[in-house]
């Protein structure tokens, strides 16, 4: 099995898992973007699936016999950054646990999401190699971004009969799990998104301290996929906007705009004179 080829394979599985929150390509450095592919591609695929198939092969993978793209790709990635196999361990077991349905608090949801978000933001860290103290924003960022997942997957979980968010806070804003459901926009709707939409933006700006520990091409990253998750977030609480029929979508613009700063930045340093 060809190792360039499993990692292009799991790049394509992770853009898909992550949708319009996955990182502008074009701002990441090739290798870590590699790696942090085939964590998103296994950890959100066949990690969530689980089942005893998937226990024994990530097993196998970890001992160094990967069968399959997926894993073959995260066995080099897990290899080449030195991730603790403890870390890979807990991040499958917490994706593959559901969310809470509904949650009985923010503080419930908070700590379901933290169990996922936590492992996950360890292994991104020994890609970088950064130390523990850039672990408190890391996971602050993870969980921001999966607040905003969460709310732009609301209307699809409502479809199969969940709830993923506190009952409490639509009843805050006049609203019953049955109301939600029927997707039909109104002033109460409005209040319940912006509500849980700043709480995503509460944890995003704490996420944002994370650029303090890495290197000016990932901070340059960083502040993009925030920018990314802010935009999406305000879309999703227009009130203009109804979220169950016309969904939040990045313009071409915007999912564009790191090809063309990376362009732009190359371009710089090719006319810059040399000394």
């Amino acid at each position: 099995m060809n190792l360039e080829h499993a990692s292009r394979f799991a790049s394509a599985q992770a853009r898909l898992a992550a949708g319009d929150l996955y990182p502008d390509p074009w701002l990441l450095p090739r290798g870590f973007r590699r790696t942090l592919d085939a964590l998103l591609a296994v950890a959100f695929g066949p990690a969530r699936r689980g089942g005893e198939a998937f226990r024994d092969g990530s097993e196998r993978a970890l001992r160094g016999r990967p069968d399959g793209p997926l894993l073959l790709a995260l066995w080099s990635a897990a290899t080449a950054a030195e991730m603790r196999h403890a870390d890979l361990r807990a991040l499958f077991a917490a994706v593959h646990e559901p969310l809470p349905d509904p949650p009985a608090s923010r503080a419930e949801l908070r700590t379901s999401l933290q169990r996922r978000v936590e492992p996950l933001a360890r292994c991104v860290l020994a890609i970088l190699q950064a130390g523990e103290e850039a672990l408190p924003p890391a996971v602050e960022l993870g969980i921001g971004l999966g607040l905003a997942r969460l709310l732009l997957d609301t209307p699809a979980q409502l479809r199969a009969g969940r709830l993923p968010w506190p009952e409490a806070d639509l009843t805050a804003c006049g609203l019953r799990r049955e109301d939600l459901a029927r997707g039909l926009p109104g002033p109460a709707v409005s209040a319940w998104l912006r509500g849980e939409s700043s709480w995503a933006l509460e944890h995003l700006a704490r996420g944002h301290g994370l650029r303090e520990h890495v290197g000016a091409r990932l901070r340059r990253a960083l502040d993009n996929e925030i920018r990314r998750a802010r935009r999406l977030l305000a879309q999703a609480s227009d009130p203009q906007r109804d979220l169950f029929r016309n969904p939040p979508r990045l313009p071409a613009a915007v999912r564009w705009s790191g090809r063309a700063r990376a362009l732009g930045n190359l371009a710089h340093s090719v006319l810059l004179p040399h000394s």
